[in-house]
């Protein structure tokens, strides 16, 4: 004999495998994507990150750098008198929170005049020659920028430094010129860009996890300032513009670059990777459950889906095997549509032919005593 399956039971099975089997694709799917929106997300907190850092270093930078300039154009600065000179720029330091220190230096490099924000005495610079600089590493680059200033007669953002208190300055440079368009002298400011650590505690409130960090680089790679402890290893060094829209992963640390354009600084940003990995498995778990869920009731729909579906042809099958039998035939009261319906409809005309043939010919009794 052969054994074969009910049409139920393959519904049935068809109807569960295809439920697990959409509920898991659609399962990985949503991990898969809720993953990538996670990385996503974290690169683009590190963009907005460094977007208000910038914006924010580069709005005073801005402000400095109009005062200065307008401070280049005043009369005073073509005058021979250094004392004068002095005073003046003291009054512009003293009157404004933007400046650490200026300094006016002559065409030919001695410095005439300096002022600092703390008042400090600015006699021992005095004739200092900023072409002597040349020499010492901290100052070659400023060096550079000055000569450039001096020779193009062009205004120059240099180097990004942190004082000897901590503040984190940035160097401007302005060539002064006179009415028939000679160089009389070169002022370079000290812009203060985080003279009260206002910057730190907004670096602190944006940093991506509490134990992670965000840092200030300059163009050598070098860190300027740091919210949060950022492990020695990730210290990017010169080729961190090379890792822009990159996650580095190191000493334990997911780590992403973003560099500010307008000030030529970069920021890193980082998390722990167990940080990460801890979020990743916390979305792969409940996915888990939720897909288990989902495709447990998607399984029970099915059966019940087949349920419905088969149940109107198992009692057709049934009341045409009575019909076969030339037994008493049921009249099947089922829900259904389309050839299933027609199908029944035939089942019923079927019955009723036989119901018709049998009332015109009566079966014969087999009792003798009938004769």
């Amino acid at each position: 004999m052969k054994f074969s399956f009910s049409l139920y039971f393959q519904i049935t099975i068809l109807f569960v495998l295809l439920s697990i089997f959409s509920v898991l694709g659609a399962g990985s799917l949503n991990y898969l994507e809720s993953r990538k929106i996670i990385i996503d997300q974290f690169n683009k907190s590190m963009l907005d990150t460094a977007t208000i850092i910038g914006s924010s270093l580069s709005g005073k930078a801005d402000d400095a750098a109009e005062a200065i300039m307008r401070l280049s154009r005043h009369q005073v600065l073509h005058s021979a008198d250094s004392a004068e000179i002095q005073r003046f720029l003291q009054v512009a330091v003293d009157s404004s929170s933007l400046f650490n220190n200026i300094y006016y230096f002559s065409p030919e490099g001695p410095l005439k005049a300096a002022a600092y924000a703390d008042g400090r005495d600015v006699a021992r610079y005095a004739g200092e020659n900023f072409l002597a600089y040349a020499d010492q590493e901290k100052t070659h680059d400023v060096y550079h920028d000055l000569v450039h200033a001096l020779e193009a007669r062009t205004p120059v953002f240099s180097a990004f430094f942190k004082s000897a208190t901590g503040t984190l300055m940035n160097s401007f440079i302005v060539p002064v010129v006179s009415e028939d368009g000679s160089v009389v002298g070169l002022l370079s400011c000290g812009i203060a860009l985080d003279s009260s650590f206002k910057l730190l505690e907004m670096m602190k409130t944006l940093k991506p996890h509490p134990d992670g960090y965000i840092a200030l680089v300059d163009v050598e790679g070098k860190v300027l300032l740091s919210a949060g402890e950022m492990p020695v290893e990730l210290v990017p060094g010169r080729d961190w513009a090379s890792r822009e829209d990159k996650l580095v992963s190191a000493a334990g640390y997911l780590q992403a670059v973003i560099s500010m354009e307008k000030a030529g600084l970069g920021v890193c940003c980082g998390v722990p990777e167990a940080a990460v990995a801890g979020l990743l498995k916390r979305l792969h778990d409940s996915n888990v459950l939720f897909t288990l869920l989902v495709g447990i009731l998607a399984s029970l729909a099915g059966i019940v889906a087949a349920y419905i579906l088969v149940s109107p042809l198992t009692a057709l099958v049934n009341g045409l095997r009575r019909l076969q039998k030339d037994e008493a035939a049921p009249r099947l009261v089922c829900r259904a549509s389309g050839e299933i319906a027609e199908a029944i409809a035939i089942y019923h005309e079927m019955r009723e032919q036989r119901q018709r043939s049998s009332s015109r010919h009566p079966a014969t009794s087999s009792d003798p005593g009938a004769k």
